[in-house]
């Protein structure tokens, strides 16, 4: 393949005649040009696999040195040239003091002009490989990574703080941790985790059936607290772009480089989040204790069902706001969803959670239940520990992993252990009904009704 150009020329004729030259090159494309330094450092973010960038002094309206330091911090993986009418050392210095890897008179001949492009971007291929090769080689068991989405049966329910705090306590058992934000249009990582980054899984689009490490570690933003996360798209209306072809090419990348990947779907169903279910190891529904998120949980779970996306008993239900005090326990949700309903809820301690959610950092949390909860919570859905192949499976499909301690609902069979490990919560003391009968699933693998659409007798 052809090194990759970005070049910032100031005027249409200093831009048409680095063109020109560029026709005349046989291993280097010119891939783009703009005509100041704020759409210059706009549009290295925008091209996947650049190499080099060539930005001519008199660029502006900021100074050209600034726009060089800025671009090399963003982006140290690419090698800046400076394109220079004057030669002296002082041009030369500034140049390299600000990140540049070299100065090219702007008068250069093809020779030359091709000769200094290929040494730089030779350099930053290396340097490229390195950077792979560091942050997103393959887990060292070699084995595929799973992945955990998180969907909410309505907006509100703490589906991205429970994504959040899971990736964070996964993170800080040395797994190597990606998540993905799939709410498209209202998703809000970044005011989660304190983050300024501005790619997206929207540069991705394009990125065609091979995603490489490098278009990951160019997209992907690498938090100091441990997960590295790949965001929803800035501007909502490109959320479109996201179709479930790329999601599907996405996630198969990073679960072939990560351990484990948890994806926040948000509260509403596309193709991209539908996706991302279908292809879940584990797929968990969040849901507050009240009848409208119920209501929603019920919808969602069946419109699954319906689309042949995840049947009902393949789906795990998470209870966030739980109390002892609440009207609505998980083990009326349990027989109404016919879900499996986690035996950790995360409790209703929404002040514990300002600390992190104001200031943008998980780890401000200090309420010692909502710390607890997440952490048992991770160790009930088996993500501390490093994955593993699934029997008889491959492709990630189909029946998720049973979390450690706890079981999938079954005809005929019992519900999760009745063990009380979160503190939170009334654990379940019987499967059986009033009549003292095992519950039959409903649902159209078993041949029966589904719960009517409200779920509390209409």
């Amino acid at each position: 393949m052809n090194f990759r150009v970005l070049a910032g020329m100031p005027t249409s004729e200093t831009e048409m005649v680095l063109s020109a030259r560029f026709d005349e090159l046989h291993s280097a494309d010119l891939v783009a040009s703009r005509g100041t330094t704020s759409a210059l450092i706009d549009a290295a973010g925008q091209f996947p696999d650049l190499d080099v960038v060539l930005i001519h002094q008199d660029l502006g309206p900021a100074p050209v040195f600034d726009a060089v330091r800025d671009l090399s911090h963003r982006h140290p993986q690419l090698a800046i040239l400076l394109v220079s009418p004057s030669m002296d050392p002082d041009t030369f210095t500034a140049a390299m003091e600000a990140g540049a890897r070299g100065v090219l008179p702007d008068d250069s001949g093809i020779t030359e002009l091709e000769d200094r492009i290929t040494k730089a971007a030779e350099w930053s291929r290396t340097l490229r490989r390195h950077l792979e090769t560091a942050s997103l080689d393959l887990p060292a068991s070699g084995v595929r990574g799973r992945i955990v989405t998180l969907s909410g049966a309505k907006g509100g329910v703490g589906t991205t703080t429970c994504a959040v705090h899971l990736a964070m306590a996964a993170s800080a058992k040395e797994r190597v941790v990606c998540l993905v934000d799939l709410d498209l249009q209202t998703g809000d990582l970044p005011a989660f985790l304190n983050m300024r980054h501005r790619r997206s899984i929207g540069d991705l689009v394009d990125a065609g059936e091979d995603i490489s490490p490098s278009m990951l570690s160019e997209t992907l933003y690498v938090d100091p607290r441990g997960p590295h996360v790949l965001l929803a798209p800035e501007h909502g209306e490109r959320g479109e772009d996201v179709t479930a072809r790329v999601a599907r090419r996405v996630l198969n990348a990073l679960r072939s480089r990560y351990e484990l990947v948890v994806v926040d779907c948000g509260a509403t169903m596309n193709e991209a989040t539908a996706m991302a279910v279908e292809m879940a190891d584990t797929a968990i529904v969040t849901v507050t204790p009240d009848v409208p998120s119920t209501r929603g949980a019920q919808r969602l779970v069946a419109m699954w069902e319906r689309l042949q996306v995840r049947a009902q008993e393949e789906v795990f239900t998470l209870v966030t706001r739980h109390s002892r005090r609440n009207e609505i326990q998980p083990d009326f949700l349990r027989h109404l969803l016919n879900t499996t309903v986690l035996r950790t809820a995360v409790p209703a301690s929404y002040r514990g959670l300002e600390p992190g959610e104001n200031n943008g950092d998980p780890t401000k949390v200090t309420d010692e239940g909502l710390r607890k909860a997440f952490s048992r919570l991770a160790a009930e859905l088996d993500l501390l520990t490093s994955p593993a192949p699934p029997p008889g499976r491959s492709d990630g499909k189909g029946a998720p992993p049973t979390p450690s301690g706890g079981g999938r609902a079954r005809a005929g069979s019992g519900g999760p252990s009745t063990r009380d490990v979160s503190g939170f919560l009334d654990a379940f003391t019987s499967t059986r009904d009033g009549n003292g009968h095992s519950p039959t699933p409903t649902g159209p693998r078993y041949g029966g009704p589904r719960p009517g659409p409200g779920g509390f007798g209409g």
